[in-house]
């Protein structure tokens, strides 16, 4: 008899199966249990029966015999009720076992996919029909019924496996997700990945493309849960469902991988170039000192690091005019433009990190801070970090009045670009270090990222590269002799610039956490 024929026939008397199979065991489990042993025999025995007018009654003979192996493998794991008397330390260990079959089934259940989960339930424990299932899912009857043939194989096989869930069911991976963008703000977007859970599917997905199944089993979560995350991740297009139903992440990571290497090469190349800004800065440093009485008053440790952020967002900003194709902004979502990526790295807070902040920010409404928080740099010569802001409000007014010694650049508008045009050699010079550590970074990202990236690879990287390389400039810059750790109080890698109505704008442009 042909293995569909007797398909058919466990579908339209499954019930009786299941009916049969109450009546010789004691509860509902155990009758499901039953069900299925008899239904797989069947299947199994369908194609030994040459004459299909003996099926039916052939039938109840394989049920018969499947009973009794049931109950067989039942009674050797039969527990005796526990004594009252017994010691608290009794060996429970054969209770346990006695549960395996209904834990691992429960278990199985929880890994199917969405169509398969809702048929299993509708007829099992909703007590559905398959008809009333067609109805109540809106799908063809034909296919409920290979929902749920398919699905007892399904559960069957995965009942008599041994599984081991991933690592990341209870070690989750380091991942941050990262987004330079600028548009209205998303709360359902941004929440996404104040969880876990996104992260680590993103991750899981990135290399190999994954079923919602091979999901759970990676990240030790039922498919109802995974399923929700997934349709979000989907719908900021963060991740695709292929033709195979399988799902890949759609983001460039910046795994613990490349990190070290990129920092490994990096560090060669910056040390050098800074070296040779160093000699030329040092060089003006007599000439600096003459745009204002403020800059003229100041060390030279204070006036190097002060410079050193607005040489680097000067070298940048040249740089990125080579780059032209790069620098527009993707669509993230529906008024808002920028770049997402993610971060996995084991490592914070280390000399290439950039402590806390990175940019600019309004002071009042006369002064706007231009800073970075460089990782080499000491908690107390962080600006974002310490900045009591009445106090320094203050102490720029006093500073300019003459009134204290200067402990940070200030700049009118007209000095700033009197300051810039007498640097542009050191941003010039600036700039072809971002220009190599650009090419830097993507020739060991396309050798680390998946080749399905390829197309945004250089895109993401040359829109991050500024960001993600602060702190590694500003250690290099330490490396290189250019500075010293600072040995005075204060911020260091800051220049106070004027806030005009221009500045205003750019400000609230730029600014990076």
């Amino acid at each position: 008899m042909e293995q569909m024929n007797a398909a058919e026939f466990v579908e339209e008397n499954l019930k009786t199966i299941f009916a049969y199979a109450l009546s010789r065991v004691s509860n509902k489990d155990d009758a499901e249990d039953l069900t299925n042993d008899i239904v797989l025999a069947i299947l199994q025995s369908a194609d030994k029966i040459k004459n299909p007018d003996a099926f039916y009654g052939y039938v109840w003979s394989i049920a018969a015999n499947t009973y009794k192996k049931f109950i067989y493998r039942k009674n050797r794991c039969i527990v005796e009720k526990i004594d009252d008397n017994l010691p608290d330390d009794t060996d429970f260990t054969e209770e346990l076992l006695a549960q395996e079959d209904i834990i691992s089934l429960h278990r199985e259940i929880a890994m199917l996919s969405k169509e398969y989960r809702e048929c299993t339930l509708a007829y099992y424990y909703d007590g559905l029909s398959c008809i009333e299932i067609s109805k109540k899912l809106n799908i063809s009857l034909e296919m409920v019924k290979y929902y749920l043939f398919k699905t007892r194989k399904i559960l069957k096989e995965g009942i008599s496996m041994e599984r081991e869930f991933g690592e990341k069911s209870f070690n989750p991976a380091p991942f941050e997700f990262a987004t330079i963008f600028s548009g209205n703000y998303n709360s359902e977007y941004s929440n996404l990945f104040s969880r876990k859970l996104p992260g680590q599917i993103l991750l899981s997905a990135y290399y190999t493309p994954m079923s919602v199944r091979e999901l759970v089993i990676e990240l030790g979560v039922a498919s109802v849960y995974l399923e929700d995350e997934i349709a979000l991740l989907e719908k900021y297009n963060l991740i695709t469902k292929l033709p195979s139903k399988k799902h890949q992440t759609n983001l460039v990571i910046f795994t613990d991988d490349f990190t070290t290497e990129f920092n490994k090469s990096a560090q060669k190349i910056a040390i050098a170039e800074l070296s040779e800004i160093a000699l030329e800065l040092k060089g003006k440093l007599e000439q600096i000192k003459k745009v204002n009485s403020v800059c003229e008053r100041l060390s030279d440790s204070r006036l190097l690091w002060g410079l050193l952020w607005p040489i680097m967002r000067q070298g940048y900003d040249k740089i990125s005019n080579k780059y032209p194709q790069y620098k527009t902004k993707n669509k993230i979502y529906d008024e808002a433009f920028g770049v997402n990526y993610g971060i996995s790295k084991n490592a914070l807070n280390d000399e290439f990190d950039c402590g806390t902040f990175a940019g600019y920010a309004g002071i009042d409404e006369n002064y706007y801070a231009s800073a970075a928080d460089f990782g080499i740099l000491p908690e107390k010569n962080r600006y974002f970090t310490n900045t009591n802001r009445k106090d320094f409000v203050e102490k720029i007014y006093d500073t300019v009045a003459g009134e204290i010694a200067p402990e940070f650049i200030i700049l009118t508008e007209a000095e700033e670009q009197t300051l810039f045009k007498m640097l542009n050699d050191e941003i010039s010079l600036m700039a072809t270090l971002y220009d190599k550590l650009f090419s830097c970074a993507c020739d060991i990202m396309h050798s680390h990222a998946p080749k399905r990236l390829g197309d945004i690879i250089d895109r993401v990287v040359f829109q991050t590269l500024f960001f993600r390389t602060v702190g590694l400039i500003g250690s290099c810059a330490v490396k290189s002799d250019m500075l010293a750790v600072p040995d005075f109080d204060g911020p260091a890698g800051i220049c106070v610039c004027e806030n005009t109505k221009q500045a205003k704008s750019s400000v609230n442009q730029n600014v990076q956490i």
